[in-house]
């Protein structure tokens, strides 16, 4: 079952776009850590738009790739109301182009732990070092295989908003790094309710594999976090913020 098809149209409702927006933030205290001030922007798995949307808002020239036709729906229509310009298509994680080079590529949330492989991670690496100038930046966060151990496990999880209920049921295979998980939503119709399901998977990576597969792409790992701190991540933390950059 492909992903993100019905499940983009509660993704907002059920405040799944929450945490991309505190990366965002993040990343602006990235940025002047950084000293760096880009003028275009790449926000890869850009999802419903909603980090796409906050960059336009700063006048960054904007782009906004996902792999899901229904999210880029969901995402124009919000791009629409906010009256600002974010180009979007729709292409795999692994081989995007672009039109022009950027100086920042953002990917958040998950996005690229849902490749489950280190080629096919590695592959994502190198179409990001692809569309970035000489000294551009890559800003990401993954999930650690601790996250996939502890987080995902095999747990079930529940809970609703007024307008949709959802079970996630998780299942962990550690010899994989990887973890599975079965959603059921159920989504109001006035005074029914729609049921229907997805199937995820995701791989967690640690930082000597994000390393490694930076260096292969040609992109210099400058600083790995415990994500939303300026701490270097322990051997259980959960998830990673990265900030790579283009050889110049």
């Amino acid at each position: 079952m492909q992903n993100y098809q019905k499940f983009a149209h509660v993704y907002d409702k059920m405040g799944s776009d929450r945490f991309s927006a505190r990366m965002f933030q993040y990343t602006q205290r990235l940025l002047v850590k950084l000293k760096y001030r880009p003028r275009s922007v790449l926000d890869l798995a850009c999802g419903t738009g909603t980090v796409a949307v906050l960059w336009a808002r700063n006048n960054i020239k904007t782009y906004g790739i996902d792999g899901s036709d229904q999210m880029l729906a969901v995402a124009q229509k919000k791009i629409r109301e906010q009256h600002v310009n974010v180009a979007l298509s729709c292409q795999p994680l692994t081989s995007f182009t672009l039109p022009q080079k950027v100086d920042l590529v953002t990917c958040y949330y998950d996005s690229l732990n849902y490749l489950l492989t280190l080629s096919d991670l590695t592959a994502g690496f190198k179409a990001a070092w692809r569309v970035l100038h000489e000294g551009g930046y890559f800003i990401f966060d993954v999930n650690t295989p601790e996250a996939m151990k502890v987080l995902w496990g095999s747990h079930v999880y529940a809970d609703e908003t007024a307008d949709v209920s959802w079970i996630w049921k998780n299942c962990y295979f550690p010899r994989l790094d990887r973890a599975e998980i079965r959603a059921v939503f159920f989504v109001r119709q006035g005074d029914a309710y729609e049921r229907f399901e997805e199937t995820h998977a995701e791989r967690g990576y640690g930082a000597r594999e994000i390393r490694k597969a930076l260096k292969a792409a040609g992109l210099r790992p400058v600083h790995i976090y415990d994500c939303l701190t300026f701490n270097r991540p322990q051997r259980n933390s959960m998830r990673l913020a990265v900030v790579a950059q283009k050889k110049s």
